[in-house]
C-alpha cells in the first residue's frame, strides 16, 4: 500500500470507530469519559453518587466493558500511534524513545510526592506549585519542618518541570502558569486517603486501595532500575565474556544473587514486600473489562456448591476475592510464599472479613515447585482430597519451560479425574502477520483477551501496535526482575 494511500486508510479507520463509539454512547444518552475530568473509582458506590457523577461512572463502565467500545478505542490507539510514528520526524521520535524513562521517573516522584491526592483535594481549579510543593514537604516531613531552616525543602520550580512534562503527556493539567490539576489520568493513582491519613501513616497508604498507585511505586523503583541493566545482563563482551553472569538484570542493579522475593524477604525491605504485594493487586487491570470471574474465562456457575479451587501463586489473594465474591458456590484457597501468605491479612485490613471469616477465601503456604498436600483442610467445607479447580494467574511468565512443567506437574499429580486447569496469562503476538492455523486468533479478529486484532487489509500492525504496547511493556518489566535464574537454552527461547 503507498504511503498515502495507508496514511488515509489509517485516518479512515480512527473515523470509522469514533462513530461506532458515538452511536453506542448516543444509545445510552451518555457522553464519552473527558480526558480533562477526573473520575476516582473509589468514590463509584452508586447510592452515593450525584446525577452528574453516576453518569460519569456509568460511561466509564462502558469504556471498560462494552465489547463494541473496547474494540474501537483500541483500533483508534492503534491508528493513532502509527499515525504519528508514520509522520513523526525520526529523530524527533527517537528523542521521545530514549527519554521514555523520564516519564517513568516523573510518574514515581507524582505517586511518591502524593501529588494525586493533593490535587483532588484542591478540586478542579488546581492548586499553584508553590501550595503543592508546601503541602508535599507537610505530608512527608510533617508541619514542624515548613518552618525548619535545616530540612532540606521541595523546590517548586523543579517540582514544576516534572508536573509540566507530565502534563505534556496529558498525565495532569496545567491550568494555567504553574497551576496544576488532576485529570482522568491521575486519578487512578490517588488512593481516596485523606491527606492526614497519608502523613500519619505513610506505610499503610496502599492498605485496601485498588493497588494501582503501589504499582507505579514499584515499577519505578524496583523494576525500573532493573531495566536498566538490560544491556549489561543481555549482551556480551570481550571485557566480561567469561565473567560470572548475573541470573537477571535485577541483580546487577542490586547486586545480589538473591531472586527477586528473596530480596524482598529480607527483614529491612518489610514494608516493600508489603506494597509490592498490594502492587500486584494493581496487576488485574492489565485484564481490561474481563475479570477472571467472567463466564467467559470460565463457567464458574458449573461447579456444585462448596467446590474448592486453588489460586496457585495467588499473593495476597486479590484474584481469590476478585473470583469469590460474585460466586457463592466457590471456596477458594490461596497458595504462595510463607511469607506472603502471612503478610496478607493484614494488607487486606477490615477489607471482604466476610470472605474471609467464613473461610471462602483462605491462604495456605505452599511452594508450587513441591507437591501439593494429599488433602486440603478448607473451611466450610472440611478435608477435599481434588479441588474443583487450579487457578494459575500471571504466574507462568515468571519462568521458562522446563519449570512451567515443573508447576503444572505437581498440580496434575495432585488433581482428581474431574479438577478443571485455568490458566489466566497475557499472550503476545507477534509484530508481524501470524502463521495462519485453523484456530489462529487472526481469523477470528479476536486476540486471547478479547480484544480486536487488525482488519484484514488494514495497513496497522497486526497486533495493533500501540494498542497492545501495555502487554509488551510489561513483559520488559517482568524480566529485567524475573524470579528465575536465566536458565533458558537458546532452543527453549526459539520454542516459545
Amino acid at each position: 500500500m503507498a504511503s498515502l494511500a495507508a496514511l488515509q486508510a489509517l485516518h479512515d479507520t480512527v473515523g470509522a470507530a469514533l462513530n461506532d463509539i458515538k452511536r453506542v454512547y448516543d444509545s445510552k444518552g451518555l457522553d464519552y469519559p473527558s480526558l480533562d475530568v477526573p473520575f476516582y473509582q473509589h468514590n463509584a458506590d452508586p447510592s452515593e453518587l450525584s446525577d452528574s457523577d453516576a453518569k460519569r461512572a456509568a460511561a466509564e463502565k462502558i469504556a471498560l466493558e462494552d465489547p463494541t467500545v473496547t474494540k474501537a478505542a483500541n483500533l483508534i490507539v492503534a491508528a493513532t500511534g502509527q499515525l504519528a510514528s508514520s509522520v513523526h520526524h525520526p529523530f524527533f521520535a527517537f528523542i521521545e524513545g530514549v527519554h521514555a524513562g523520564h516519564i517513568t521517573a516523573a510518574l514515581g516522584v507524582l505517586e511518591a510526592s502524593h501529588v494525586p491526592e493533593i490535587l483532588r483535594d484542591a478540586g478542579p481549579n488546581g492548586l499553584h506549585i508553590n501550595d503543592i510543593a508546601r503541602k508535599v514537604e507537610e505530608i512527608r516531613l510533617g508541619k514542624d519542618a515548613l518552618s525548619d531552616p535545616d530540612v532540606q525543602h521541595v523546590d517548586p520550580i523543579k517540582l514544576s518541570h516534572v508536573l509540566r512534562a507530565l502534563a505534556t503527556h496529558h498525565w495532569l493539567r496545567e491550568v494555567k502558569q504553574d497551576v496544576y490539576a488532576n485529570n482522568r489520568l491521575t486519578a487512578i493513582l490517588d488512593t481516596g486517603k485523606p491527606l492526614e491519613q497519608i502523613g500519619a501513616a505513610p506505610e499503610k497508604k496502599y492498605d485496601e486501595t485498588n493497588g494501582v498507585a503501589a504499582f507505579v511505586g514499584m515499577c519505578a523503583s524496583e523494576f525500573h532500575r532493573s531495566v536498566t541493566y538490560l544491556n549489561e545482563w543481555l549482551l556480551p563482551s570481550r571485557e566480561n565474556a567469561r565473567a560470572k553472569k548475573r541470573a537477571t538484570p535485577f541483580n546487577l542493579a542490586y547486586q545480589t544473587d538473591e531472586l527477586f522475593y528473596e530480596y524482598l524477604e529480607r527483614p529491612e525491605n518489610a514494608l516493600r514486600l508489603v506494597q509490592v504485594g498490594r502492587a500486584m493487586s494493581g496487576a488485574k487491570a492489565t485484564e481490561g473489562g474481563v475479570s477472571i470471574a467472567d463466564p467467559k474465562v470460565f463457567e464458574w456457575k458449573t461447579l456444585p456448591q462448596g467446590s474448592v479451587v486453588v489460586d496457585v501463586g495467588g499473593g495476597i489473594g486479590s484474584v481469590a476475592v476478585q473470583l469469590a465474591e460474585p460466586h457463592p458456590n466457590l471456596h477458594v484457597v490461596v497458595q504462595d510464599r510463607a511469607q506472603t501468605i502471612e503478610l496478607a491479612p493484614k494488607i487486606w485490613g477490615a477489607a471482604h472479613k466476610e470472605l474471609f471469616n467464613s473461610g471462602r477465601v483462605s491462604f495456605l503456604a505452599q511452594d508450587f515447585f513441591a507437591p501439593q498436600p494429599a488433602a486440603l483442610q478448607v473451611a466450610g467445607v472440611g478435608t477435599v482430597a481434588h479441588p474443583a479447580a487450579y487457578l494459575v494467574t500471571r504466574v507462568l511468565h515468571n519462568w521458562p519451560d522446563a519449570e512451567c512443567i515443573r508447576i503444572l506437574s505437581r498440580l496434575r499429580a495432585a488433581a482428581g479425574p474431574d479438577t478443571k486447569l485455568v490458566l489466566h496469562e497475557i499472550i503476545l503476538p507477534l509484530a508481524c502477520a501470524e502463521p495462519k492455523t485453523s484456530a489462529s486468533a487472526a481469523e477470528t479478529e479476536v486476540d486471547a483477551g478479547g480484544r480486536a486484532l487488525a482488519p484484514a487489509g488494514s495497513p496497522l500492525l497486526p497486533n495493533l501496535g500501540k494498542a497492545a504496547s501495555a502487554s509488551y511493556l510489561l513483559d520488559l518489566t517482568v524480566r529485567p526482575a524475573r524470579l528465575f535464574p536465566a536458565r533458558c537454552s537458546r532452543a527453549d527461547a526459539h520454542g516459545r
